[in-house]
């Protein structure tokens, strides 16, 4: 009888080992979009060849950081480990970082001091080529560390003074590219680890390549000649919108004495592809308006490598006479959102969809689109099982950051849906606009 009973705690302990196993679970990827107020993060799993698939992960008070002292610490591209148990908040977030050897790493002053110096540089962008054409640090050249012809494009100099960088701290290929070059003999060796994130971070210019920004004379990408009218009705980019740099001056007076967001006309998207040029990527004009919409909160603005001149000079597609004066910007829908014109019309609809608000408490405070339900983001994983199955779901916050992320949570769970990502108004009396 005693072995027996030994026998079925032996039996039961490996069942609930077992039952542990397969209810822990570690997520690892890159962080696409962090919300403060909800605290969540939507990370991309997968890459190297497999399909990138998001992943939403919750947090608490309760969850861990190594690497990181809480989810201020974190946001894209970051790395992390994330511990969790299905349906949980996350028990633990590591946060990857890729070191180098020791005496190579420089930080954004010591790089800049490198760039003003006077003495001869090579500076390598090693991230993959097709996003360095939208957005690089000045003077860099493309050098991915995974491409066969890699060393070729390195100096034939050994003792040449040569700085690598990639997209941040949890970005390995400064390190691939630091540990190929060493290999290969090279001696004077530095990498700027906080990569194009940290150099955007303390607001320097970021250049794009004319040859991309041919590919990419479209609706969906926001030109700005920030010359004087004069110049920008005799010649400009195909495409273009006259808008000098006083004029975006006078608009953060405006915004500032009205107390209202700043914001370009048409533009609600803060995450918009803005380019802007004047004669040179040095004009005083260029440097100004890249100051003035980085402080907008237009993280994606880069500055035309070259210029108008540079442009001309390669024969790029141009347009003479007066610019237009209008900006007319479609932003690209994003898998799974829904176009602004779509969401209206279901909603005055009323009875076709449920509509969720996954904003905070206090935001819905201010208002709440008629006809939808308020679901802070952080409790919708909890009350899936309370949404109507017959009708598809209309997700909305603030700006589309939150209303994302629970597109990806009601996704896991079946659940048919589409998200708003716009930045909407909404008044006390239910109306609203983007």
């Amino acid at each position: 009888a005693l072995e027996a009973e030994m026998k079925r705690m032996i039996l039961l302990l490996s069942l609930l080992a077992t039952i542990g196993v397969t209810q822990a679970e570690t997520v690892k990827g890159r962080i696409a979009v962090v919300s403060q107020q909800a605290g969540t993060i939507q990370i991309s799993v997968g890459g190297e060849g497999k399909a990138v698939s998001p992943v939403v992960v919750r947090t608490d008070a309760n969850t861990r950081y190594e690497g990181a002292s809480g989810l201020k610490d974190l946001g894209p591209p970051d790395l992390i480990d994330v511990q969790r148990e299905p349906n949980r908040p996350a028990s633990s977030i590591k946060k990857i970082v890729f070191g180098l050897p020791p005496g190579v790493e420089i930080d954004v002053r010591e790089l800049l001091a490198v760039m003003t110096g006077g003495a001869t540089y090579h500076l390598f962008d090693a991230r993959p080529a097709k996003r360095f054409g939208a957005g690089h640090i000045p003077g860099a050249e493309s050098a991915f560390p995974k491409d066969s012809d890699f060393l070729t494009k390195l100096p034939e100099d050994k003792a040449a003074l040569l700085v690598f960088y990639c997209g941040g701290p949890t970005c390995p290929f400064t390190g691939h590219s630091v540990k190929l070059a060493l290999d290969a003999g090279y001696t004077n060796l530095r990498g700027f680890q906080a990569g194009l994130p940290g150099w955007k971070k303390a607001k320097l210019p970021v250049h794009s390549e004319p040859a991309w920004l041919a590919k990419n004379l479209d609706p969906q990408h926001v030109i700005l000649d920030v010359r004087g009218k004069p110049a920008s009705d005799q010649a400009h980019i195909k495409g273009a919108v006259a808008m000098p740099v006083a004029e975006l001056q006078a608009m953060t007076q405006r915004f500032i004495q009205q107390q209202t967001v700043a914001q370009l006309p048409g533009v609600s998207d803060m995450r918009a592809p803005v380019i802007v040029y004047a004669d040179s990527h040095t004009s005083k004009e260029v440097l100004l308006a890249y100051k003035e919409l980085r402080n907008w909160g237009y993280g994606a603005t880069t500055v035309l490598r070259d210029g108008f001149s540079g442009w001309q000079a390669a024969g790029l597609p141009e347009q003479t006479g007066p610019a237009a004066t209008q900006i007319v910007f479609e932003k690209k829908l994003a898998p799974g959102a829904i176009a602004p014109e779509e969401f209206v019309a279901l909603q005055q609809a009323g009875d076709k969809v449920s509509i969720i608000d996954v904003r905070t408490d206090q935001e819905v405070a201010s208002g709440l689109i008629s006809g939808a339900r308020h679901i802070p983001l952080e409790k919708l994983e909890d009350v899936t099982s309370e949404l109507p199955g017959d009708q598809e779901v209309l997700i909305y916050c603030a700006n589309g950051i939150r209303a994302e992320m629970a597109h990806q949570t009601l996704n896991a769970k079946g659940i048919k849906n589409r998200f708003l990502n716009e930045t909407v108004i909404i008044a006390k009396d239910g109306s609203y606009k983007f």
